[in-house]
């Protein structure tokens, strides 16, 4: 036989899969654990029991689905908005918000069979909420009991301006005239025309151009396919003009006829005579102008007014349009355009209401914005959204599942285009792939990364632009792996996903070797964790443990310790309740003083009942034991010293455990006592946490030592621990085993701690190296459980085995 000292210093390798049980090859087969439940690991190495849970409130309806939605308006400001069946709750800091005594509650659209698939982003005091099946509703928060939900309307927050109006003001020259007659006649397809209308006269200018121009109109002759307009009378008689419509306009020096002649009579098979030949004197083309407002907070421009028409020469000298309109509440500055074939371009810029065109030379380039909503209707309404380059993103709807949309720059509600674009327009794309995978979740990092049901894609500006703008957009994949519908996370600066297919979770993140984003299977090493399962929810505790919390679709929930520049990446798994048959339902995490606090929706049955709770993970800083907060669903009392601790009506029934003072008091049993529903204790206690009992256990995987000289490997050899030292920080009550049981099993010993203190003191936390002997035995495995059985802290540091074994 030998005497051997095995040394493990380290977990960061979390809970391995039993498919592992056998890989003594990998390197982190020796940070790893059998199992760890209600267990997490420290980014450096330690193991900790997690701290307890506190009850927070039961939500409105625990027969329906309710789930949690995190509100930060800063690091100080954060609220969980509770979503049920057409409602929402507030929460901060850990208590509900009240009004007139009561919950505060907002009314919302969404059926609790649909909350499940709503996404949101928020900007400050904003959140915007998308599901496919509604339309974006948009949250503001006022104060905490005064919130607002409304239906997006996707138009630019100022309105057009009125009251549009112009006058021309042109020089008229006096010269020769002559007063000439006009005929018109229709032509049909085949080219018969027909005989010339009722002449129509009138005198008209000759000489001395101030730009006045003629202008004939007529009306319309079934099957005439074009017109022709003649001069019948004086000198200069002939064809004027040929035109497909039912008007001519001639300028003023160009009224002379030249050949053919009218026709004297209707060729065979010619339409009917045109009638209504009319004839109008003219100063110049017709304008046509439109103004926008700017609105002075923003700086977001209107859509354009309705457009005014002006009929006037501006190549003359003097000649000039005046254009007013009315003023606009909130408006700094107004934006003026003028057509140009059918196009609108920009003329200038008015701080009044006053603006005047002397031909000034339409800039074509910079046109007035068209309003647009892609989100109108049923079958429109996008599944997410994200914000980038100062733009908000939505994206896939159930009619264009690849679809993107981003809004102007700054205007975030504002979705709509010029012609011709400018870089500052909405952007509309579509992805083109082999498949049609609706776009699932999208992220700012590094570029737009849109996560599909298929692949993934990063949507840039290309190598020419450094922003994503209508003339510049570049959509390349980066994988082919497929995401669900629950939506990424943000560690640092990589993306956490889950695979749609498989439970799995991958990171991923820029390679620059590559020039691209690739990434790990996060669930390798666990599998036996997430076989056959889906994330449900999760969500990143960053400070102070870097820990991703996961509930899945069974109930389960795991944590995650994820540091990737130090390759660490360590599952364990979490239980609540009798014999753990509590179901976690929902997380969310968000930043509550020095900590992010994670919030879990908890289905727990109480008194044969079944109950939605929220509850709260409770910090695990504290310095003095007296704060220690190890129980689940609990409440704290701090006060006068008391024996009966009321206020526990949510737990009526169950069997709890309390940490009074320092000390553990176990097998309490929560009922009517004086005063309410409650416990009494057996001494009373200044400062009492009460809550269900929680059990942390910590299993070595099989014990390997390498290649012993002599023996060679020990898997599979016969082996017994014959002391154990472990490596503890700020630790109370520790058993350890060879074998798995209750606190009073044969196959567990308890570390009896008790030292300096006095018979009626909490016994102090302790750190340092503690030595326990085991029970006896001899087993082929060599592993070793840790247990925490009272509300009370846990920090393994290292591991530190003597085996003898057998040759």
């Amino acid at each position: 036989m030998a005497d051997l000292r095995a040394y493990q210093p380290s977990f960061t390798a979390g809970e391995l899969s039993p498919a592992l049980g056998a890989r003594v090859d990998l390197a982190k087969y020796s940070s790893g654990l059998r199992s760890a439940v209600n267990i997490f690991v420290h980014p450096h190495g330690g193991a900790s029991n997690r701290a307890g849970t506190e009850f927070v409130t039961e939500v409105k309806n625990s027969a329906k689905i309710t789930r949690k939605v995190p509100f930060e308006f800063n690091t100080e400001q954060t609220y969980r908005l509770e979503f049920g069946d057409k409602y929402f709750r507030v929460i901060r800091d850990g208590g509900v918000i009240l009004k007139s005594g009561a919950p505060y509650e907002v009314v919302t659209p969404y059926a609790h069979t649909d909350i499940w698939n709503l996404v949101h982003i928020q900007d400050a005091d904003v959140m915007y909420v998308c599901h496919p099946d509604y339309p974006v509703q948009k949250i503001a928060r006022l104060a905490d009991d005064n919130w607002t939900i409304s239906a997006v309307t996707f138009a630019p927050k100022i309105v057009a301006p009125t009251g549009l109006a112009v006058s021309s003001h042109f020089q008229r020259k006096n010269g020769d005239t002559t007063n000439a007659a006009f005929r018109v006649t229709a032509v049909n397809a085949s080219g018969a025309e027909s005989a010339g209308s009722t002449a129509v006269s009138r005198v008209l200018q000759t000489e001395k151009e101030d730009g006045r121009q003629t202008k004939f109109t007529w009306n319309a002759v079934a099957g005439a396919v074009l017109y022709r307009l003649y001069r019948t009378s004086g000198n200069f008689q002939g064809l004027l003009v040929e035109v497909t419509t039912t008007e001519a306009t001639v300028e003023q020096m160009q009224i002379n006829g030249v050949d053919p002649q009218i026709p004297a009579a209707a060729g065979t098979g010619a339409p009917s005579t045109p009638t209504g030949l009319a004839i109008t004197i003219q100063y110049g083309k017709e304008m046509k102008y439109v103004v926008s407002a700017v609105d002075g907070g923003t700086g977001e421009e209107s859509l354009p007014s309705s457009p005014v028409t002006a009929v006037n020469d501006l190549s003359l000298n003097n000649n000039k349009n005046v254009l007013t309109w009315n003023a606009l509440a909130g408006a700094s500055a107004y934006i003026i355009y003028k057509e140009s074939n059918g196009i609108y371009g920009y003329i200038g810029r008015s701080e009044t209401t006053l603006f005047t065109d002397s031909n000034i030379v339409a800039d074509m380039a910079d046109g007035p914005q068209t309003g647009r909503n892609p989100f109108n209707g049923v079958g429109n309404y996008p599944r997410v959204a994200t914000f980038i380059e100062q733009r908000l993103g939505f994206f896939s709807t159930r009619k264009d599942p690849q679809a993107g949309f981003l809004s102007q720059s700054a205007n975030y509600e504002n979705f709509g285009v010029s012609s011709p674009a400018k870089a500052s327009d909405a952007v509309t794309f579509r992805i083109r792939s082999r498949q049609v995978n609706e776009i699932r979740g999208a992220i700012a990092l590094g570029g737009l990364m849109l996560l599909t049901s298929g692949a993934e894609w990063v949507v840039s500006g290309g190598s020419n632009s450094d922003a994503i703008t209508p003339s510049a957009i570049k959509i390349d994949p980066q994988g082919y792996r497929g995401s669900s519908r629950v939506q990424p996370i943000v560690v640092g600066n990589t993306v956490l996903f889950a695979q749609e297919a498989g439970g799995v979770i991958r990171d991923m993140s820029y390679d620059f070797a590559s020039n691209g984003y690739d990434g790990k299977d996060l669930t390798i090493l666990a599998r036996h964790l997430f076989e056959d399962r889906e994330i449900k929810a999760w969500g990143y505790a960053q400070a102070p443990y870097s820990i991703v919390w996961v509930v899945l679709d069974n109930g389960r929930l795991c944590s995650l310790t994820y540091l990737k520049e130090h390759d660490v990446w360590a599952w364990t798994r979490h239980e609540s309740g009798p014999n753990g048959a509590a179901i976690f339902e929902d997380v969310t995490v968000a930043r509550e003083g020095k900590e992010d606090v994670p919030y879990f929706i908890v289905r727990r049955t109480i008194g044969g009942q079944q109950k939605r709770y929220i509850e709260r993970l409770r910090s695990r800083a504290f310095s003095k034991i007296e704060d220690a907060f190890f129980v689940d669903c609990g409440l704290t009392y701090e006060g006068p010293a008391a024996k009966i601790i009321t206020g526990l009506d949510h737990l009526k029934g169950q069997t709890v455990v309390a940490l009074a003072d320092g000390n553990v008091v176990r097998n309490l049993v929560v009922g009517n006592v004086t005063g309410g529903v409650g416990v009494v204790l057996p001494n009373a206690a200044t400062k009492v946490h009460i809550g269900l009992p929680m059990i942390a256990t910590l299993e070595t995987l099989n014990l390997d030592l390498g290649q012993v000289p002599g023996l060679g490997t020990v898997q599979g050899r016969q082996k017994s621990v014959s002391e154990v030292t472990l490596r503890v920080e700020k630790t109370r009550g520790i058993f350890v085993g060879p074998y798995d049981g209750d606190r009073n099993s044969d196959d567990l010993v308890e570390y009896k701690q008790r030292s300096i203190e006095a018979w009626n003191e909490a016994i102090a936390l302790y750190t340092g190296d503690i030595k326990i002997t085991p029970p006896w035995d001899w087993n082929d495995n060599g592993r070793m459980f840790v247990k925490q059985f009272d509300p009370l802290p846990m920090t393994i540091l290292a591991i530190m085995p003597d085996v003898v074994v057998g040759k």
